[in-house]
């Protein structure tokens, strides 16, 4: 029995969604994909588009990993429209050696690599750029072992160091950074316990502190998740590690859930193609629960 909720891909293996947006009419979705096999390995980003969370259609590869820069893969990251233009930050991936990079589309499906790519070296152990416009200003997040780091953008192409954003006792994969209502939803994904955490805050334009932890019920191996903003919603999607014996694919993806402020508490819902499959505050797909 196959998921009728869940996106996947036809074939091969899918992780981390990436590039989360609605561009020129429609949904895009990226993601982490091996093209060959249904193994992790090969990284690079599939795509996919929807009307409605509900009927999906995949698409071509919209980024490969045959750059010098990017030859070991291109890696997680997020995706920002400025002037009509869709750009994507990803971590590009030589051996032992991650720098941050992007690729621009006016379609959404046909991207260009930046000719000065990588953007941003760290020259240490960084990854999965989040790329957002607060109060005017455009900044981008990127994990580490230990800590966030802030960046400041001069335009979509020039990032500036300014700050650590906030730091952990733990490596740091997926951060996102989100105004919701007054205050701000921070979220990391655990390499150490394997999962998503969510923080409700203030963020002043150089750090991040942490008001309280926040607790949303997530199905089993649900990872590296990204929050994106639609007509004023915030919707998140993450990737469920599953392996799927005798099928063609391994990995899904979860349920695209609306995430709101309600009384300072932070709450989920399905969005609104799925309100209707909701029993018990549940959407139950296959071998996977989803519980709002």
């Amino acid at each position: 029995m196959d998921y009728k909720f869940h996106y996947h891909t036809r074939k091969n293996w899918i992780n981390d969604p990436n590039g989360l947006c609605f561009y020129n009419g429609l949904f895009h979705i990226y993601y982490q994909h091996n093209p060959k096999g249904v193994i992790w390995g090969n990284m690079c980003w599939g795509h996919a588009t929807t009307k409605d969370f509900l009927h999906y259609k995949e698409e071509k590869i919209a980024l490969y990993n045959n750059s010098k820069y990017d030859s070991d893969g291109v890696f997680s990251g997020n995706s920002i429209i400025i002037n009509d233009t869709l750009y994507v930050y990803y971590t590009s991936v030589l051996p032992n050696h991650p720098t941050q990079s992007v690729a621009y589309s006016i379609d959404g499906y046909n991207f260009t690599k930046y000719e000065s790519n990588p953007i941003i070296d760290t020259h240490s152990e960084a990854r999965d750029p989040y790329v957002f416009i607060d109060n005017d200003t455009l900044y981008m997040i990127i994990g580490t072992q230990d800590k966030v780091l802030l960046y400041k953008g001069k335009n979509p192409f020039e990032f500036e160091y300014i700050s650590d954003l906030i730091e952990f006792n733990e490596f740091i994969e997926c951060p996102n950074l989100i105004k919701i209502g007054d205050k701000y939803l921070f979220k990391y994904s655990s390499m150490i316990h394997r999962k998503d955490f969510f923080f409700l805050g203030m963020f002043d334009g150089m750090h991040f502190k942490i008001e309280k932890e926040i607790s949303i019920n997530l199905p089993d191996k649900y990872y590296a998740s990204q929050m994106f903003k639609h007509n004023d919603e915030i919707i998140l999607i993450g990737w469920i590690n599953k392996e799927n014996d005798n099928k063609p694919y391994t990995g899904l993806l979860s349920i695209p859930r609306i995430v709101y402020l309600e009384d300072d508490l932070v709450k989920t819902k399905p969005v609104k193609a799925l309100e209707k499959y909701l029993t018990d505050n549940k959407i139950i797909d296959n071998d996977i629960i989803e519980e709002f």
